[in-house]
C-alpha cells in the first residue's frame, strides 16, 4: 500500500513537472509574449504599462540590473503579493525575470487572477544582449 502511494506521488510530482515546463515553454502566438524591441518602442512611445520583475532582490541588485521604473515582487512571493497590484489592474503589466521562464509562470498566474499581464520574451538577458539601458534605482 505505502508503496503505491509512493509510486503515485512520483508519477503526479513528474506529471506537475512536464506540465510546468510547457508553461515555461510557451511562445506560441496564443501566449501573451512581447519581444524587448516591441516593449523598447511601447517605452520609447511612453505607453503607460506597468513593468514588474520576479526576481530576487539580489538579482534585481545584480549584474544584470532591472528596467528603470520596475517593481519588484519576486515569483516566490506572487501569489501572496498579487494584491499590491491592485490599482494597476487596467493597464497592461509587462513581466520579466533573468530569461523569461518565471515571468512565463508570473503571467499565468496574475491572468488568473484577472489582470491583463504579458511576458517579456528573453528577460533581462535579453534585454541586455541588446544593449538596452539597465538601472540600479529600486522602485518596490
Amino acid at each position: 500500500m505505502r508503496k503505491s502511494i509512493i509510486i503515485a506521488s512520483i508519477v503526479l510530482f513528474g506529471a506537475a513537472l512536464v506540465g510546468l515546463a510547457l508553461v515555461q515553454n510557451d511562445t506560441s502566438p496564443g501566449f501573451p509574449n512581447i519581444s524587448v524591441a516591441e516593449l523598447r518602442e511601447k517605452l520609447d512611445l511612453e505607453a503607460d504599462l506597468i513593468l514588474l520583475d520576479v526576481r530576487t532582490q539580489a538579482e534585481w541588485d545584480g549584474p544584470l540590473g532591472h528596467l528603470e521604473g520596475a517593481r519588484l515582487i519576486p515569483l516566490q512571493a506572487l501569489s501572496k503579493r498579487y494584491r499590491e497590484l491592485e490599482s494597476v489592474r487596467n493597464k497592461e503589466i509587462v513581466v520579466y525575470c533573468r530569461s523569461g521562464n518565471r515571468s512565463q509562470v508570473a503571467t499565468v498566474l496574475l491572468r488568473e487572477k484577472g489582470f491583463n499581464a504579458i511576458n517579456m520574451l528573453g528577460g533581462m538577458r535579453a534585454w541586455n544582449q541588446l544593449g538596452k539601458p539597465q538601472t540600479s534605482e529600486v522602485k518596490k
